[in-house]
């Protein structure tokens, strides 16, 4: 009898943790979801309220991506109060995502603000991100760079006009 009621006890334990978030997210991981696997998509429709938003575009095939993409998660665990990563996977080249955004070449960043306005597109989110999230962005800095990024690393990106990006 005495361990029936031990274990029953321990059940509704586990029942009121589970009611009493113990269960929730754990603030160490990512604010991170995949969009898309290819289909045309709103990426304004999934930007993260108060937090900056990368969309990464990648795919599973893409070598640069395959650097860019886990430095990028890192950021987003380490910045994850400040910072969410929406993925399109393009698939492949054929796919109406690719037309839809006139993506070039991969990986693709862009990089809105917490108000939901993009800031930066392409090479220059590196720049950007750098200037944002100082120290906790020269991993992907760097895995940009060997990806082929042109933004150098310590350089904040610029618009063609010569402003700052941010």
């Amino acid at each position: 009898m005495r361990n029936r009621l031990g274990g029953t006890a321990t059940l509704w334990l586990a029942v009121l943790g589970v009611g009493c978030g113990m269960n929730q997210a754990r603030s160490d991981q990512a604010d991170l979801k995949v969009i898309t696997h290819g289909q045309e998509v709103e990426v304004g429709a999934h930007l993260a309220a108060g937090k900056y938003t990368v969309v990464d575009f990648y795919a599973a095939w893409c070598p640069p991506c395959r650097i860019v993409g886990p430095a990028l998660e890192r950021l987003a665990v380490a910045e994850n109060s400040r910072l969410a990563v929406r993925k399109v996977d393009i698939v492949d080249w054929t796919m109406p995502v690719v037309e839809q955004y006139g993506i070039e070449s991969l990986p693709h960043l862009m990089l809105y603000a917490p108000d939901g306005r993009r800031v930066a597109n392409g090479d220059e989110v590196y720049g950007a991100l750098l200037e944002l999230f100082g120290d906790s962005a020269r991993e992907l800095v760097a895995a940009g760079q060997a990806a082929g990024a042109d933004t150098p690393p310590g350089e904040p990106a610029v618009h063609s006009e010569g402003r700052k990006v941010l």
